[in-house]
Order: structure tokens, then C-alpha cells, then sequence
């Protein structure tokens, strides 16, 4: 989709702007579900939000 290859844990949060529009690389939800009620899940979770969060401000 970005036209090259990319390292989503390098690469998470973080706006990249050489797509041509702002673009956010974070996990994928589904990967939380598989952690529930397992170790991490909060910290996955709340990463998650943040990274949506980071989206969202990128958009406006």
C-alpha cells in the first residue's frame, strides 16, 4: 500500500508524509483481541489509542 517495504514496529505511531497523504502504521486491532486477558493487553491497547489518536490529529 506505501509502495515500499515497511517495518510496523519501526515504523508505529508515527505520521509518515512521503505517501503522498499523512499516514499512520499501527497494529492491527484483531492482533489485540488475540491478547486479551493475557500480559500486555493494556499496554497493546493503549497503544493503540494513541496511535488513533495520532491519526486523527494528522487528518485535521
Amino acid at each position: 500500500m506505501l509502495g515500499r517495504t515497511v517495518r510496523v514496529g519501526a515504523e508505529r505511531g508515527r505520521v509518515l508524509t512521503d505517501t503522498g497523504r499523512p499516514v499512520v502504521l499501527t497494529t492491527h486491532p484483531s492482533a489485540l483481541l488475540r491478547l486479551e486477558d493475557r500480559e500486555g493487553y493494556a499496554e497493546a491497547f493503549d497503544a493503540l489509542v494513541v496511535d488513533l489518536v495520532t491519526a486523527a490529529a494528522a487528518r485535521s
